[in-house]
């Protein structure tokens, strides 16, 4: 598709019943000039099935889960590309055709930032701003490595302040299918999972701009609910509005399936 190299990097934690089916697209497909897998400390057979790759991708082990933004930064450092696509390793239906949508506004050299969002079977976009799919240049990212690695699942939030709205382009990637954490968690833990999630997600907009008190009072109580209703309640008492906002539609939505 171009000159360029491209290197594709999947982080995976705890994702073995379908990281084999998006490295299967990857290693077949003639996009890639590299692809990264890098197992997040996951204690399931993920490495395993990572390992059936193992001539054809990069690996990179990580003893301890240390989060999102940590797996993607320690990708960035061994890609050899210049662009980066990123790629969630929960997909069960990935397409050359996903991967050739978020390549080419950047081969286009208008945008800086592309962010590859569901679509719902009625239309409706899933989590546009917070998608795992994304494609970037290497060299606009090094400068941010360090501080991205320590923005575990509030990685998606970080990176795009990185770039202004004019410098992002939002591509839907129709047919493309992720699990969502209820259908790989247990009720308790996928309910764990995305307070933990979504308090990171408000960490990283805290380090952006100064949050009321009372907003940072809430998210620490938020750690230790365990019922919707209650949990509902808090996140409407919360007075910042892009982080309502985020946690309206990052854990509320969501939660509400269990």
């Amino acid at each position: 598709m171009s000159n360029k190299k491209i290197s594709v990097i999947v982080p995976a934690y705890n994702e073995e019943k379908t990281v084999g089916k998006v490295l299967d697209v990857l290693t077949s497909s003639n996009i890639p000039d590299e692809v990264i897998c890098v197992n997040d400390g996951s204690t399931d057979n993920t490495s395993n099935e990572i390992r059936k790759y193992k001539e054809n991708i990069v690996i990179i082990d990580i003893g301890e889960n240390k989060g999102k933004g940590n797996a993607l930064a320690e990708g960035i450092k061994k890609a050899t590309g210049d662009i980066l696509i990123f790629l969630d390793a929960d997909l069960t239906n990935l397409t050359e055709k996903h991967l050739q949508l978020l390549l080419e506004p950047l081969l286009n050299d208008k945008y800086k930032a592309v962010l590859g969002y569901l679509v719902g079977g009625t239309g409706f976009t899933l989590a546009s701003n917070i998608t795992g799919q994304r494609a970037y240049y290497k060299a606009d990212l090094i400068p941010h490595i360090e501080e991205m690695a320590e923005t575990r699942f509030g990685v998606e939030v970080f990176l795009n302040g990185l770039f202004s709205k004019n410098e992002t382009k939002k591509v839907p990637l129709p047919g493309l299918v992720g699990l969502y954490k209820y259908e790989k968690e247990s009720p308790q833990d996928a309910f764990s999972s995305y307070i933990k999630a979504g308090i990171e997600i408000a960490k990283v907009i805290g380090n952006k701009r100064v949050l009321p008190k009372s907003d940072f009072k809430i998210l620490r109580e938020l750690e230790n609910i365990t019922d919707f209703r209650e949990l509902q309640r808090k996140i409407q008492e919360i007075s910042d509005t892009e982080l309502k906002d985020i946690l309206e539609k990052y854990i509320l939505r969501y939660i509400k399936r269990l």
